[in-house]
């Protein structure tokens, strides 16, 4: 399965949330950094610079050996074997961004490829109005997640981001659906209200704990009972929610391949 995380404007958290979900992530997975801005939010923050780069995304090439390389190349996120969780860091220079923009289409069938092997790919893609943006991905993507801390201005750009995905539909152009992911941070509006506003179904929203994402953002102890917190249940619930979504849709394109035959 392919989820993608994107942002509409700002820092609402997509990189922070993306790593929490890996973490958290029922099978093995493989965080992919596909952010052209440039540097490795995960390596920055929670590796607190420990890590050096070793590889970047730039360094993976679609092959025959694509699985093996995503393996060679990419960090241990656990200590645990079981299961796989791992991460693929983002460029180091957004210098490197156009070499990215003429390899997204490889990459994107690559990666919803692993499929075969078992494996989930989650994306964080950064800002959806980027340069060099991972369109394919976003395209291929199983689920592509708009995380937002819905204030009245991060509202209202989401908003426009959405009307532009529909006028692209009408003029026939490919392009993704977005489902919401909130973050509920003081004086922004309810799941339920940004789901109404937007139009847009909600797939979860994550608590306002600042000490809590720090460990995923900064590489900052967890605290007492981080791991039975609200933050942590609703991470797991954001989860179950995402892949239970994308295996109805992988589901629903199957049954309708079934009847077009």
């Amino acid at each position: 399965m392919l989820i993608s995380l994107a942002s509409a404007s700002g820092s609402p958290g997509v990189s922070t949330t993306a790593l929490g979900l890996a973490l958290v992530w029922p099978r093995d997975v493989i965080l992919v950094e596909a952010d052209t801005v440039g540097a490795s939010a995960t390596l920055a923050g929670f590796f607190a610079g420990s890590l050096p780069p070793r590889s970047t995304i730039l360094d993976i090439t679609p092959g025959a050996d694509f699985e093996e390389q995503l393996m060679a190349r990419s960090i241990a996120l656990t200590d645990n074997q079981s299961p796989i969780r791992r991460l693929v860091p983002g460029i180091s220079n957004p210098l490197h961004g156009p070499q990215l923009s003429t390899r997204w289409d490889a990459l994107a069938l690559a990666l919803s490829d692993l499929e075969r092997a078992g494996i989930d790919v989650l994306v964080d893609i950064g800002r959806i109005h980027s340069p060099h943006l991972a369109g394919p991905i976003l395209q291929t993507s199983d689920i592509t997640a708009l995380v937002l801390r819905p204030t009245i201005t991060a509202t209202l750009t989401a908003r426009t981001t959405i009307k532009n995905r529909h006028l692209a539909e009408e003029a026939g152009l490919s392009s993704p659906a977005f489902h919401l992911v909130t973050i509920s941070a003081p004086d922004t509006y309810s799941a339920g209200e940004t789901s109404k506003a937007l139009h847009q179904p909600v797939l979860g929203s994550l608590p306002w704990a600042p000490k809590h994402a720090s460990v995923f953002a900064h590489g900052k102890p967890r605290p007492r009972g981080f791991d039975t917190s609200s933050y942590a249940r609703a991470l797991r619930s954001l989860s179950g929610a995402i892949s239970s979504a994308g295996q109805k849709r992988r589901d629903a394109i199957q049954t309708l391949r079934g009847v077009t035959r």
